[in-house]
Order: C-alpha cells, then structure tokens, then sequence
C-alpha cells in the first residue's frame, strides 16, 4: 500500500497557500507533472491517503485519495480554468479532508527525520518534485509527529 506526499508550491497566478485551499476545496488534487501522473498511476490503490505540504507554510491537510486517476479534460470548463496550472496532467479525487497546522520548520525536522533525509538540501530537492511516495510506516510516523505538534 502507497501513500503520498503532496506539495503545493506557489504559482505565477496564486501563492501555494491558494493553490492548495482552491484544490481542497474542491475536493480534488491536482498532477502538475507527467511524473506524478505516472507514480500515481501505478501505486495508488483503494486504500491510498495522501498527505499536504504547503511551501512556507508546512504539513496542513490529510486526505483520502480516490482511485483513479483522472484525465485534465474531465473537469468542468469552469475548474479547467481555474486549475489549468495545476491539474495540467490530470488530478484525483480527494476525501474526508482533515486540516492541521504545523510550522514550515517542525515539519521540515519532522520530514527530515522520518524520511531519514540526510541534510536540507535533499529535502529541498524532494519537495520540489511535488510529490513523494510514503511507506505506510512513514505516513502513520508523520501523521503522529503532526498530531503530536499539534496537541501541544
């Protein structure tokens, strides 16, 4: 089972703050590269969650993620639009979305560690992906580092 890390990154029409709260709120992620599209393609299952970084502002959302992947063209012509940066390779459904919030720093730490990622950089370069597939085991370690911050 597969579970990803999405980031949402700032746009030319939009900060990545409303990027990722237009997409929430319509209840779909977008794929901006052909890469994601094909990791997506070939990981997601039924059981797939997916987790939100926004960059600068850190890990705020959770979802599940519904199967399967979605073609650009089946959005509506308003959401095709409106999401045409983001959604360009197509995008997923997406699912009882629970919001946190956790600082860009504790969760680059949190990430840092759970991925055992050497230094920033690396992490850096991962995130600027805009997605990173998750062992079930690192999915429960993050969200339980988020839940953590967040109670205290």
């Amino acid at each position: 089972m597969s579970h990803f890390l999405f980031v949402a990154g700032a746009l030319r029409e939009r900060t990545s703050e409303e990027s990722a709260e237009l997409q929430l709120g319509h209840g779909l992620w977008g794929l901006c590269t052909g890469l994601i599209r094909t990791n997506l393609q070939t990981y997601l299952d039924a059981e797939s969650r997916g987790l939100l970084y926004v960059l600068k502002a850190g890990l705020c959302a959770e979802f599940q993620i519904v199967p399967p992947v979605l073609d650009f063209s089946s959005l509506d012509a308003f959401l095709s639009d409106e999401l045409r940066t983001e959604a360009r390779f197509g995008f997923v459904r997406i699912g009882g979305v629970r919001r946190f919030s956790c600082s860009s720093a504790t969760s680059q730490a949190l990430l840092l560690n759970v991925l055992q990622i050497a230094d920033q950089a690396e992490l850096t370069r991962r995130l600027k992906l805009g997605m990173h597939r998750l062992t079930q085991a690192e999915y429960d370690a993050i969200l339980q580092g988020v839940t953590a911050s967040n109670a205290g």
